[in-house]
């Protein structure tokens, strides 16, 4: 451990830090850990769970629209990282031919090649998370993870 993190753990009292605390910490180290591998990629975390939604999604029609619910983003943020993954030839925005006004987005062969390697190095990410937890362990963090999103969702 090095010195400055010594320090930093030396003045956390982690028995009574605010939960939401706990969160910002996790999702703050979670994206300089994916931040940092994805720069190789020239890809960003928001790129990169864009490019995720598509991928599982790849059966369906999808729409600037549904990307913008799913991923609880505006409008323009939407059009900004298609337009960047366009430029990097990861996705098509073409007209819906059946209603003009809409845009169809989908992978590319090279998009989907990226996600495959991706949820490679995904599931060795989630197992470094929960290093040294059970089973039981791992299950019972999924669920109050989820009961967690779910009262977040509720406010």
């Amino acid at each position: 451990m090095n010195r400055d993190k010594e320090e930093r753990e030396f003045f956390r009292d982690r028995e009574h830090e605010p939960i939401s605390f706990k969160f910002k910490c996790i999702h703050e180290s979670f994206v300089a850990l994916l931040n940092r591998r994805l720069k190789e990629e020239d890809i960003t975390f928001s790129q990169l769970i864009l490019l995720h939604y598509l991928w599982e999604h790849r059966d369906c029609k999808v729409t600037q629209k549904d990307i913008s619910d799913a991923l609880r983003i505006k409008h323009p943020t939407t059009i900004g990282l298609l337009k960047r993954l366009e430029e990097k030839e990861m996705l098509k925005v073409v007209v819906d031919p059946d209603n003009r006004k809409y845009r169809n987005i989908t992978l590319t062969s090279k998009g989907e090649a990226f996600i495959e390697k991706d949820r490679k190095t995904r599931r060795h990410t989630d197992e470094y998370m929960v290093d040294g937890f059970t089973k039981e362990e791992k299950m019972q963090l999924r669920k109050l993870l989820d009961r967690v999103v779910d009262n977040m969702e509720k406010m």
